[in-house]
């Protein structure tokens, strides 16, 4: 919901969420204070420490665990509805983080919203400082937003990664830009090279941010709408594509693949085509959560309606999301697909699950794992900020949508009301989720904006 922006602490979101509370996603809404760093200085690794607590993790408080986390003992660990799994915190003390990234089974990177640095997670333990340490502009939803990293090392052993993140220098107008660096395997990263300079005005909410490698090798990255109003936007008589309300889809240099796979190709006026030659979704509102579909190489997303109307859905190439003629199900609008923007080569379609009243969902994961059981392997999870709550699907037959309960009243694929909910909630109590993976280790890594994350594993482990 698009409301007059305040920075509001900590305890008025969790006074929120404890009543029922619809907040929708607005990182500046969940910081408690302003942060050193938000004048385009660049706090120092023993200050950023200092200023956590803790710049690793200490054993003393800590019990052994499988695999290279040590468990932090944590009297109020989120839940779980499966007696079978349980919640281990692995890392504590970081500064609002947004998304993170495996690199192999010994390094995890971790990005920090608002001041800009990139942490290193080894063997399990968060190293003081950082790898990376950038000027943001960090005002509302933005921020150091998302990382993504190349699916093979090269010969040399150098992984390729990509960072979004906003930022304004020199007065020039606010960037959200991504960049690609070099991970050697040492203890930064290095080589930045700018792959897309997209918009960031006027927001300074819907970003979007997250970036995912897909199996075609390709970067998708994903941005929202900005507050722009064009035809990007299924806006008629709005202006020209202008790089907002999309996912994109680029190779290394920042071009249009030119594979004929993005479909969102052409259109009469050439000025719009050459702007949609490196889309493959458009039409959306604000995206935290974009995700590959393990067995079928499909890409699925979340998005955030206004105060009704988060949704997940499938996202076929020339994917038109609808937004802002439409969030959730058409049917239940005055709508009709005559009052989108069509452009060649596009399609709209519904959402294949929405709220009705607004989760602020977050990520959307596939565990690529038979670690957790067989009834979670290439399922879904998702999350959400407004309640901490983490959502499980199961995905149908032929992998095209979910597969819900009709006696549970989601037969319409929409939640209507708390008990429709419940239905689908898996988890509780994970504050402000902002990323979802599955770690080398074939758990289930859950990032927590408090500064934590968190590890599903088998209760026996």
């Amino acid at each position: 919901m698009d409301r007059k922006r305040a920075t509001i602490v900590f305890s008025i979101i969790a006074v929120a969420a404890i009543a029922g509370a619809s907040i929708p996603l607005d990182y500046s809404e969940l910081i408690s204070s302003p942060d050193p760093s938000a004048n385009g200085s660049v706090l120092s690794p023993i200050q950023e420490n200092n200023n956590n607590g803790s710049g690793n993790n200490d054993n003393s408080t800590s019990t052994a665990s499988e695999g290279n986390f040590r468990v932090i003992e944590d009297p109020s660990l989120p839940q779980v509805n499966d007696a079978n799994l349980r919640v281990e915190k692995v890392i504590e003390g970081m500064d609002l983080p947004t998304s993170m990234a495996f690199l192999d089974n010994d390094d995890l990177l971790i990005l920090q919203k608002d001041n800009g640095i990139v942490r290193h997670v080894s063997n399990g333990t968060l190293l003081q400082g950082g790898v990376l340490e950038l000027i943001v502009d960090n005002e509302d939803e933005r921020g150091l937003l998302g990382i993504a990293v190349s699916n093979e090392a090269d010969s040399s052993g150098t992984r390729t990664v990509f960072l979004y993140y906003t930022e304004s220098a020199d007065g020039e107008e606010v960037r959200n830009r991504v960049y690609r660096y070099d991970w050697t395997g040492s203890v930064n990263l290095s080589g930045e090279t700018l792959v897309l300079d997209l918009p960031g005005t006027p927001g300074p909410n819907h970003d979007g941010g997250k970036l995912i490698m897909g199996p075609d090798g390709m970067l998708y990255a994903v941005i929202g709408d900005l507050n722009r109003d064009g035809k990007l936007q299924n806006i008629p008589d709005g202006g020209a594509p202008d790089d907002t309300s999309v996912i994109l889809r680029v190779d290394h240099e920042g071009n249009a693949p030119g594979d004929g796979n993005n479909s969102v190709l052409s259109d009469s006026d050439a000025q719009v085509s050459d702007s949609l030659s490196r889309y493959y979704a458009y039409g959306i509102r604000n995206s935290f959560g974009i995700a590959f579909d393990p067995v079928t190489g499909a890409l699925w997303d979340t998005e955030n309606g206004p105060d009704q109307y988060d949704e997940i859905n499938v996202v076929e190439p020339g994917f038109n999301s609808g937004w802002d003629q439409v969030m959730g199900p058409i049917e239940r609008t005055d709508k009709t697909i005559d009052n989108l923007v069509q452009f060649n080569g596009s399609q709209y379609a519904d959402p294949v699950f929405s709220w009705l009243i607004s989760e602020g969902i977050t990520d959307i994961e596939f565990l690529n794992s038979t670690r957790l059981g067989d009834r979670y392997t290439n399922n879904i999870f998702v999350g959400s900020v407004n309640n901490g709550n983490l959502y499980f699907f199961t995905v149908n037959d032929d992998r095209t949508g979910l597969t819900l309960d009709g006696s549970s009243g989601l037969a319409d694929f929409v939640a209507d009301n708390t008990a429709e909910l419940s239905a689908v909630t898996f988890g509780t109590g994970f504050g402000e989720i902002t990323d979802i993976e599955t770690g080398p280790d074939g758990y289930l890594y859950i990032l927590s904006l408090n500064g934590s994350l968190y590890r599903i594993v088998p209760a026996t482990s």
